[in-house]
């Protein structure tokens, strides 16, 4: 028999052992072989708002941080190849022969050139940009192939003119010749263009590049009268125009109507 001398927080649980035999205490309390069990006080319920916020929240940054890293791997290992950019000067030496290869590793030009065209290169992804020094007067050829636009830029004047496939080497196939050594068409052709009047009042916004080398300067668009043809030139052409070279061909420009550009901007400076 266990004696309770008072109250505690331990509960009593009776353990029979042989036939029920009952005993009780003078205060009435049931007397028994004991197993002890601690009652623990009960704790109040905490509410699970914030935690599941806390989950959410960490389950949206894992979700972002994932996101970021998949967008630096694809820019990484899946974006297309883009070709490097190519700047440089370049000469190349004009054949008195109708047709002639020449190789940019030639250091020595023979006997059957008279004279050699000097170019500044700046070859991008889509644009080249190619500066003529010609007779100590440079002129500037820009090739948009985003555009398809050629435009000319001179001191006074500019003019575009839609891009010639056949007279123009593609930025990565002229930035690979110009690396490897390879051989290159210099063979001089000759292309008559007119200008159509009047001045154009603002070019493509595509031809961001032209647009900001021709600002303040009056712009006039080329014209082929026989639509695209390219024919040798001969010893009886009169000057070109314009001269220079793009991984094609020597081209020689010549405008039909010059004379008649230079009276209307005279004739628009004198109003």
């Amino acid at each position: 028999m266990t004696v309770i001398t008072k109250p505690s927080g331990i509960l009593t649980k009776q353990v029979i052992i042989n036939p029920p035999q009952l005993e009780f205490e003078p205060n009435g309390k049931q007397a028994c072989d004991e197993e002890k069990i601690e009652i623990q006080p009960e704790w109040p319920k905490r509410s699970t708002g914030s935690g599941m916020c806390c989950i959410l929240l960490g389950a949206m940054m894992l979700m972002f941080l994932g996101f970021v890293v998949g967008l630096m791997l694809y820019q990484q290992f899946m974006r297309p190849a883009t070709v490097r950019r190519y700047q440089g000067f370049c000469s190349i030496p004009i054949p008195n022969d109708i047709r002639e290869i020449v190789s940019t590793v030639d250091e020595e030009a023979g006997e059957d050139f008279v004279n050699a065209l000097r170019e500044e290169l700046d070859l991008g992804d889509s644009v080249e940009k190619i500066s003529v020094l010609n007779n100590g007067h440079r002129v500037n050829f820009i090739h948009d192939f985003n555009d398809n636009t050629t435009g000319i830029v001179d001191d006074e004047r500019c003019f575009i003119m839609d891009l010639e496939p056949e007279l123009v080497l593609s930025p990565e196939l002229f930035i690979t010749g110009l690396e490897q050594g390879g051989q290159f068409d210099v063979s001089r052709v000759r292309s008559n263009v007119k200008a159509a009047l009047p001045a154009l009042q603002e070019l493509s916004r595509a031809a961001t590049e032209l647009a900001a080398k021709c600002f303040s300067r009056p712009i006039y668009r080329l014209y082929r009268d026989e639509g695209v043809v390219i024919r040798k030139r001969s010893a009886d052409d009169p000057k070109h125009d314009y001269i220079q070279f793009s991984g094609k061909h020597v081209l020689e420009l010549k405008i039909d109507n010059l004379p008649e550009i230079l009276a209307y901007e005279k004739k628009i400076k004198g109003n």
